[in-house]
């Protein structure tokens, strides 16, 4: 009777530890299962950071953590992705704090990270993530995240099927945007905005439903988009950004010195993404050109700007939260 409690008690603690993301290992030890996702290409500096991290905490836990990540689409748009992270199903989701912890009630004012003409430059906006990442954990704790390993996309311009080479040009034009954020842009800019994930932007350019989208030219060109939009307005209007929330209850549930593991590859991996963003991003400009993009630098960019600037005071509008987020980003230098 004894011994068949045991095997019981045995088998119990097994599928408890599978249950939590965790198995035994031969040797007797726990390893941990940390399934990662993101919605971007793989060939994206984000998507080869992340793959940079997978062999990084690979290697550096030595076997103790079985890291493996899935790219683009493969489990499903950003958000599914989140909600996976949320309920358990993944352990870590690359995302952008304004669309995916954004999108819940309370996180809203994530969405700031990607507001148009507020940050100085990529370099500003590399501090912002790195200072901000507090104030971010404090907001996403809610939800059951935490967030580390900032990384900037890159200026984003608008990449469309017909010519763009000032404000006019916009005019009753239909661009795809992530969240609110970019929606109320297009529609201060005279466009109108259509929201979808980064995974639908290919097959909705090719079938006229928008007529052009905005990113970094490297995130463009990651995946193809140069297939159906012949021309890049160079306008810098906003940088985006991702970070890496972690399941806090899995991350909690490691040992202090795995979890020490995993901090150090995330912030390794946000170097490396650093190194090889900036020159991919003129590496991306150059590919797109000899695709024939026309690419145009917008020379009434201060029209841009004065057309965006009542949105300030619109979102600053929508409750304490977003003022208090907002001015803890502006106060970065």
């Amino acid at each position: 009777m004894k011994k068949m409690l045991a095997l019981i008690l045995a088998a119990f603690m097994v599928l408890s530890m599978v249950a939590c993301g965790e198995k035994p290992a031969n040797d007797g030890t726990k390893t941990y299962e940390l399934r990662c996702s993101t919605n971007l290409a793989a060939t994206s500096t984000v998507g080869q950071a992340l793959a940079k991290f997978v062999e990084l905490v690979n290697e550096k836990s030595e076997g103790r953590i079985n890291c493996t990540a899935n790219f683009g689409s493969e489990l499903g748009n950003q958000a599914e992705q989140v909600a996976m992270t949320k309920g358990g199903d993944l352990e870590m989701v690359v995302a952008a704090p304004g669309t995916g912890p954004g999108a819940y009630e309370g996180c809203e004012q994530l969405m700031l990270f990607e507001f148009p003409f507020l940050f100085k430059d990529n370099d500003h906006y590399r501090r912002v993530l790195k200072e901000a990442v507090d104030e971010v954990n404090a907001i996403v704790a809610p939800l059951g995240f935490t967030a580390m390993a900032g990384q900037s996309q890159g200026s984003r311009d608008m990449l469309t099927s017909v010519p763009v080479n000032s404000l006019a040009d916009m005019s009753d034009l239909i661009m795809r945007g992530p969240n609110a954020v970019y929606i109320s842009m297009f529609e201060s800019l005279g466009a109108a905005g259509i929201t979808m994930d980064w995974n639908e932007i290919y097959t909705a350019m090719s079938q006229n439903v928008c007529q052009g989208c905005e990113g970094s030219p490297s995130s463009l060109h990651a995946s193809s988009f140069e297939d159906n939009g012949k021309y890049l307005a160079i306008t810098n209007h906003i940088i985006a950004c991702t970070y890496y929330f972690f399941n806090t209850e899995w991350l909690n549930s490691l040992p202090e010195d795995l979890r020490a593991v995993v901090e150090e590859c995330a912030a390794e991996a946000q170097a490396y993404q650093e190194q090889i963003d900036d020159a991919d991003q003129t590496a991306a400009l150059k590919a797109m050109e000899e695709k024939g993009v026309t690419i145009t630098e917008i020379e009434d960019i201060e029209d841009w700007k004065v057309a965006c600037a009542p949105m300030t005071e619109e979102y600053l509008a929508k409750g304490d939260q977003w003022k208090a987020f907002y001015d803890v980003l502006t106060a970065i230098e």
